[in-house]
C-alpha cells in the first residue's frame, strides 16, 4: 500500500487536500493530530506537549494504514507529519528531541506532497506566523531534500492542487502496479519518484519521468505559476516532448523498407516512463531507450537523453539523440511543446497578450486540415515586431512557420511587465498553438520536423524535415525558457 503524506507551513491547504484526495481515492487519512490535542487550550504549548502531538501523530497514521489495508485500499494519505513537529519543536525550543529524528527516519513515504504558500492566509485561533510561511517553506524544503525524499512541491489555487496531487498519485499507482522485471533483465526504465524539482533562488521547476516532461514553472519571488496546468477537462499535458515524430502522419501511418507502421500524432515519447540518469539542485537528465514495445511502431533503435538545467530565472532543454545500431540508420523528427498560462495574472485577458520578436517580421503561416499540411499558406503579420493574441487567430488549428528569421519569441501582456521568453536557435519550423475559446495557455512550440501534408501514407524517408542519423552518431539541439 502506497503512503502520501502532505507537509508544510500553516494554512496552505493540507487538511484540505487530504480529505478531498482520500474521498477521490475512496481510502483513508491520518488527520492533523495537533489539531485535536490544542483545540481547548490554544497555540500554548510545551515541550512536552509537543512531544505528546508527536506520539498522537504517530498513532493516527498508524490507524490509517491499519484501517486502508483493512479494506483493501491502495494508497493512504496523512495530514502533516514528524516533520512538521521537528521544525516546529526547533523554532519554538531550539531544537527536536532525539527519538522524533529517528522517528523521521524510520518513517517511509512513497510521496510527500509539500504545499506552497502562495494560498491566502486563512486566520485561525490555532495558527500563529502570518509572516514567517516562507520562511517555513524553505526549512521543510531543505529538509525534505537533505532526507532525498521523494517529493513534489504543490501550489496554485485549490482545484489546481488537487489536479496537480491527482496527477502525481496516479503516476505513483500506475508505477506500482507495473510487474517486477525478471531479475536477469536490465530494467529499461527504472522507477525513482514520482516527480523531480530543480531550485534556483530565482525559480522551481518540477518534472514528471513520465515522457519526461515539465510540469510546474514557478517564479519563487511571488510563487507565480508560469506553465500551463494540464487541466484534462481542456487539455491534459504542460510541455511534452514530441519524437520520434512531430505532427500528424495521413492515417497515423508510414511505410518503411516495405513494410506499414503506425504512429499517433507526435509520437510515442510524451506517454513512456524514462528512466533517471542524474539529479542535482539544478540540473535533471533523462534517458529513454527502443525496447520491443517501440520497435512494433518504429523499426529502429535509438537512445534519447533529455537534460534540464535551471540557471537562475531560464531553464535550457537540450536533447541528445544518438543512434546505437550497427548497420541500420536512424530515421525521426522531434520537437518541443510548452503550454504557458495566458493570461498570468488575475484581472486579465488572453487577448491582453502579444508574441514580441527583436526585430520586424513578416509571417506565412503554412494552413492545416486535420492536422495535416494543405499546401496553402496564409499571411499572419507583415513587418511586424508583434502579433496580437486572439482565440480567432487560431480557429484553423495552429500557426505553423517554416524557415523563419528569427530565433527568440517573447510572450509578454499590455497590462503587466510579465514574460516568458523563449530561445530557439537553428530550429527550421515553430508552431504556435492553444486549443480554442476559453483555453487559457499557448503553446511556443520550435521542432526539427513537420506535419505531413494530406494524402496516402508515404515512405518515411521522404517525408519532409525528417533527420537521419547514421549508424553512431548523435545529434544534439538546445531551446530555453526564461521566465520574468
Amino acid at each position: 500500500m502506497l503512503r502520501v503524506s502532505l507537509t508544510g507551513p500553516e494554512s496552505t491547504g493540507k487538511s484540505t487536500l487530504a480529505d478531498r484526495l482520500a474521498a477521490h481515492y475512496g481510502t483513508t487519512f491520518a488527520p492533523e493530530f495537533a489539531r485535536e490535542y490544542l483545540a481547548d487550550s490554544g497555540p500554548h504549548y510545551s515541550p512536552e506537549d509537543l512531544e505528546e502531538i508527536a506520539r498522537g501523530q504517530l498513532a493516527a497514521e498508524a490507524t490509517a494504514v491499519a484501517e486502508a489495508e483493512a479494506r483493501g485500499h491502495r494508497v493512504v494519505f496523512f495530514d502533516s507529519d514528524l516533520l512538521v513537529i521537528k521544525i516546529w519543536f526547533e523554532h519554538s525550543f531550539g531544537s527536536c528531541p532525539e527519538w522524533i529524528q529517528q522517528a523521521i527516519a524510520r518513517q517511509h513515504y512513497d510521496l510527500v506532497l509539500l504545499m506552497g504558500v502562495d494560498l491566502p492566509w486563512e486566520p485561525d485561533p490555532l495558527r500563529e506566523h502570518p509572516h514567517l510561511r516562507q520562511h517555513f517553506y524553505d526549512l521543510y524544503q531543505r529538509e525534505l531534500r537533505e532526507q532525498m525524499s521523494n517529493f513534489a512541491e504543490i501550489s496554485g489555487d485549490y482545484n489546481r492542487r488537487f489536479a496537480h496531487a491527482c496527477f502525481l498519485v496516479d503516476e505513483l499507482l500506475l508505477a506500482a502496479a507495473q510487474p517486477a522485471l525478471p531479475l536477469m533483465e536490465e530494467p529499461r526504465a527504472a522507477y525513482r519518484a514520482p516527480a523531480y524539482t530543480l531550485f534556483t533562488p530565482e525559480c522551481r521547476a518540477t518534472f514528471s519521468p513520465r515522457g519526461a516532461e515539465l510540469i510546474s514553472l514557478i517564479g519563487t519571488a511571488d510563487n507565480l505559476e508560469y506553465l500551463w496546468s494540464g487541466d484534462p477537462a481542456v487539455w491534459g499535458r504542460h510541455a511534452p516532448v514530441l519524437f520520434p515524430l512531430v505532427g500528424r502522419l495521413p492515417d497515423d501511418a508510414y511505410h518503411y523498407q516495405g513494410r506499414d507502421y503506425r504512429l499517433p500524432q507526435h509520437g510515442f515519447a510524451r506517454d513512456q516512463e524514462f528512466a533517471v540518469l542524474s539529479q542535482s539542485p539544478t540540473e535533471l537528465v533523462f534517458r529513454l531507450q527502443h525496447d520491443e514495445s517501440t520497435r512494433a511502431v518504429f523499426p529502429f533503435a535509438f537512445e534519447l537523453l533529455i537534460t534540464y538545467t535551471l540557471r537562475g530565472a531560464q531553464l535550457s532543454v537540450r536533447w541528445d539523440v544518438r543512434n546505437p545500431a550497427p548497420d541500420q540508420p536512424l530515421l525521426f523528427s522531434i520537437g518541443a511543446h510548452p503550454a504557458v498560462r495566458c493570461p498570468l495574472l488575475p484581472g486579465e485577458r488572453f487577448e491582453d497578450y502579444y508574441f514580441a520578436f527583436d526585430h520586424p517580421v513578416t509571417l506565412d503561416r503554412h494552413l492545416l486540415t486535420g492536422g495535416l499540411l494543405t499546401g496553402e499558406t496564409a499571411r499572419v503579420l507583415t513587418e511586424g515586431q508583434e502579433l496580437p493574441l486572439s482565440y480567432e487567430l487560431f480557429a484553423d488549428d495552429a500557426l505553423v512557420f517554416k524557415h523563419y528569421d528569427f530565433t527568440r519569441l517573447t510572450l509578454r501582456s499590455h497590462k503587466s511587465a510579465r514574460f516568458v521568453r523563449f530561445q530557439f536557435d537553428g530550429f527550421p519550423y515553430l508552431g504556435l498553438w492553444t486549443k480554442g475559446p476559453g483555453a487559457n495557455f499557448v503553446c511556443v512550440e520550435p521542432w526539427y520536423g513537420i506535419a505531413s501534408p494530406a494524402g496516402e501514407p508515404g515512405e518515411l524517408s521522404e517525408k519532409e524535415g525528417i533527420l537521419t542519423l547514421e549508424p553512431g552518431q548523435s545529434f544534439t539541439a538546445t531551446y530555453s525558457m526564461e521566465i520574468g
